[in-house]
C-alpha cells in the first residue's frame, strides 16, 4: 500500500538536524550514526521530491523548501511528544510545556521560582526555546512566550505578569560620590541609563517628581535589562528599571533607590499564548501557577 507521508524516523531525523543545525549534533541527540541520519534525510527527500538540506562548507543548512516544511511539522511533532509523555505518565496534568521568554525575566524572576512549581506539578516538564523578536508570532513548537510589552498579534492572548512598577537604581559608590542624590532634582548632572523599549519611563518618572522632562532625555540606551542593570551596578549611571528585576540587588545592597517614589509604566511582562493551549492540562496548570505567583509577588503598585 502506497504511503502518503514520510516515516516517523525520517521526520525525527530531519527535525533533529533542523533543531541542532547539523548532522553530527543531530546524530548525537538521536543516539544514531551520522550515516544513519543521512540515510533518513535521503529517504525524506526522495519521498518529498525536493531537497531539504544543502551543503554549506563542512556543514549543512535547510533549503527554503526544507525550512518551510520544518516549520509545518515541528508543532505536530512536539504535540506527539507531549501526548506520548502524558500517556506514559498516566494522564492528569502530565506533559511538556515549551516556553520562549525574554532573557532577564527568565533568569531573574521565573527560574528562581520554578522549584516551587516543580514540587506542586512534578509530572510537568518545562522546556525553553529561544527568545522571540518583538513582532514575531508564536511558532508552532512553542506553547507560550513571556514577552516585554508585546505587540498585539491576531489569535494570541496576552496576560499581565509583572514589571509595571519602575524604580531608579544606582550603585552605592555613585550615590556616595561627590554629587550625592537627596532629591529628584539632584539627578541633574548624572548619567541616566535607558531601556530602548521603555522610552516613556524616565519622562513619566520626571513628571511625577516635578523634574523637567528635558533633563532626563539623554543617556545611553540598552536593548536588554540585564545589561542595563549591570551598567548601573558598575557605576555608569542611574537606571530606571522594573522593581521585579532588581529585587536581589536591592536586598543585597548592591543597588539602591536614591530618592523618589516608584512610577507605574503601561508596559511590563506578559504571558502570551494561543487559546487552544488551554486544552492542554500541563499548560493550564503552568498558567494558573504563574499568574497566581505573579499576583502574590507584585507590590501594591503592580
Amino acid at each position: 500500500m502506497k504511503r502518503d507521508c514520510p516515516t516517523i524516523q525520517e521526520l525525527l531525523a530531519f527535525d533533529a538536524v533542523a533543531r541542532h543545525e547539523g548532522l553530527t549534533r543531530a546524530a548525537e541527540a538521536l543516539c544514531l550514526t551520522v550515516s544513519a541520519v543521512s540515510k533518513q534525510i535521503a529517504g525524506l527527500e526522495a519521498f518529498l521530491g525536493v531537497p531539504v538540506l544543502r551543503k554549506q562548507g563542512r556543514g549543512v543548512q535547510l533549503t527554503p523548501q526544507g525550512r518551510a516544511y520544518w516549520q509545518k511539522i515541528a508543532g505536530p511533532l512536539r504535540a506527539l511528544e507531549a501526548a506520548s509523555f502524558e500517556a506514559r505518565a498516566g494522564g492528569g496534568d502530565a506533559g511538556v510545556v515549551t516556553l520562549a521568554s525574554v532573557p532577564t525575566f527568565l533568569t531573574r524572576w521565573l527560574i528562581p521560582r520554578l522549584p516551587a512549581f516543580s514540587r506542586r506539578h512534578p509530572q510537568v516538564t518545562l522546556g525553553f526555546s529561544r527568545h522571540l523578536a518583538p513582532t514575531e508570532n508564536l511558532p508552532p513548537q512553542v506553547d507560550a512566550a513571556i514577552r516585554y510589552s508585546p505587540a498585539e498579534l491576531p489569535g494570541v492572548v496576552a496576560e499581565y505578569i509583572a514589571g509595571r512598577e519602575f524604580v531608579p537604581v544606582a550603585s552605592p559608590a555613585l550615590l556616595e560620590g561627590p554629587h550625592r542624590i537627596h532629591t529628584p532634582a539632584d539627578l541633574l548632572g548624572h548619567t541616566l541609563l535607558h531601556h530602548e523599549e521603555a522610552a516613556t519611563a524616565w519622562p513619566r518618572w520626571a513628571g511625577q517628581h516635578g523634574v523637567a522632562e528635558s533633563w532626563v532625555a539623554a543617556g545611553p540606551r540598552f536593548a536588554q535589562y540585564s545589561a542595563l542593570i549591570q551598567a548601573a551596578r558598575s557605576g555608569l549611571g542611574l537606571a530606571l528599571v522594573p522593581r521585579v528585576l532588581v529585587e536581589d540587588e536591592l536586598a543585597e545592597g548592591t543597588l539602591r533607590v536614591p530618592c523618589g517614589e516608584p512610577v507605574v509604566v503601561e508596559q511590563g511582562h506578559y504571558l502570551c499564548y494561543r487559546p487552544d493551549r488551554m486544552h492542554l492540562p500541563a499548560f493550564a496548570a503552568f498558567r494558573a501557577w504563574l499568574l497566581d505567583e505573579a499576583t502574590r509577588s507584585r507590590g501594591p503598585l503592580g
